[in-house]
């Protein structure tokens, strides 16, 4: 009968599978029994392995959990922005007649910076202003006039509703002569000019850009779980690249919503910059310092497995190795907070946990304090 080749492989397969198993078995035997011929020192601490003695137990270093004073700060990534910030454009279109700023310049709030051609609407408006001059006289003989009666209330009514339109007339040129006028809205630093004198500009052109700097603001994300460390008015210290002074801000406005895709709240905060130092657009390390906590269960870092489904720690027990499920809260640079899964007094083991099973024997080394 001829086999499928299918079949074949299957069998092969299987084949591999079960030496794998059987290899595995018998180098965990050898190991164990190469652990017990090197074990001969009996546990510290008197338990003595539960009367087991020291064969196959692992030397461990270990620490008494305790409650530590945790005073901490995390670290966000934030950008500057500027106080007030603005792209100069005409309201007109027209020709450039003058430009009155140097790029890189200061100006104060309502300086003319551009000009363009107003030539043909300055003779509409000194036209209107004398028509309007002579609608006020006729209105001022009309107006002596009814009072001696020599004009009916109707013929006076004309002559003022004349002046009126006319004094309307006179207010809407000027006020298209002022659009032809580009004026800095607020103090601040000019940028670099975009256009010349003669060039034709509407108001889809940016003349130049008008930056306000200090102060400066400070934009940055908080998560979640630490929304109520930061409140308005609280003061968050940062430092910029490249720099290393400290500066503080503080927090004047909080977005009413959490992002949901990063779950993270938005924050805005302002700080003095007197000298200029800082730039908008800069990136900025902003450190938040967390409330101190005096009951905190600080561990090392190498004290604990991270898993899939969590992380994990050894307590000893009786001469055996105890598996826990640990959540944890706050990490500093070498430890770990604990907020769930361990107690003041548990004996925490703190090396060799790769080489630890779950009931395993242990030996106690050396205290970590």
């Amino acid at each position: 009968m001829k086999i499928k080749p299918s079949v074949i492989l299957i069998i092969l397969i299987c084949g591999i599978v079960a030496y794998n198993i059987a290899n595995r078995i018998w180098l965990e035997e050898w190991r164990a029994n190469r652990a017990t011929e090197n074990s001969g020192t009996p546990e510290r601490g008197g338990g003595g392995g539960g009367g087991r003695g020291g064969g196959g137990a692992v030397p461990v270093d270990y620490m008494i959990v305790q409650h530590e004073t945790l005073e901490d700060m995390i670290v966000i990534t934030g950008t500057l922005i500027a106080n007030e910030q603005a792209d100069l454009r005409s309201e007109a279109s027209g020709k450039i007649t003058k430009i009155n700023f140097t790029e890189g310049s200061r100006v104060r709030a309502g300086d003319l910076l551009v000009q363009i051609n107003d030539r043909e609407l300055q003779a509409q408006y000194d036209r209107a202003r004398h028509r309007q001059r002579l609608a006020e006289e006729r209105h001022r003989r009309q107006e002596i006039l009814l009072a001696r009666e020599a004009i009916s209330l109707e013929d006076y009514e004309i002559a003022l509703t004349e002046l009126n339109s006319l004094k309307a007339e006179t207010e809407l040129i000027r006020a298209q002569i002022e659009r032809t006028k580009i004026r800095a809205p607020f103090d601040g630093v000019v940028g670099l000019r975009a256009v010349s004198v003669g060039e034709f500009i509407s108001s889809q052109i940016t003349v130049a850009r008008l930056v306000s700097n200090n102060p400066i603001k400070l934009d940055f994300s908080v998560p979640e779980r630490f929304f109520d460390v930061v409140k308005i008015n609280s003061t968050v210290q940062f430092r910029v690249r490249g720099d290393e002074t400290v500066h503080t801000a503080r927090v004047f406005a909080i977005e009413p919503k959490i992002d949901l895709a990063t779950r993270t709240i938005l924050m805005r905060a302002i700080a003095p910059n007197p000298n200029g130092r800082l730039f908008p657009g800069s990136s900025a390390n902003v450190q938040l310092m967390m409330t101190p906590s005096t009951n905190a269960i600080m561990v090392p870092a190498q004290a604990l497995l991270s898993e899939a489904e969590g992380h994990k720690a050894f307590v000893y027990k009786s001469g055996r190795a105890q598996m826990r499920d640990v959540e944890i809260g706050t990490r500093t640079a070498r430890q770990t907070q604990i907020v769930n899964g361990l107690a003041v007094g548990d004996t925490l083991i703190v090396s060799g946990i790769m080489q630890l099973r779950p009931n395993g024997n242990v030996r106690l080394n050396e205290r970590i304090d």
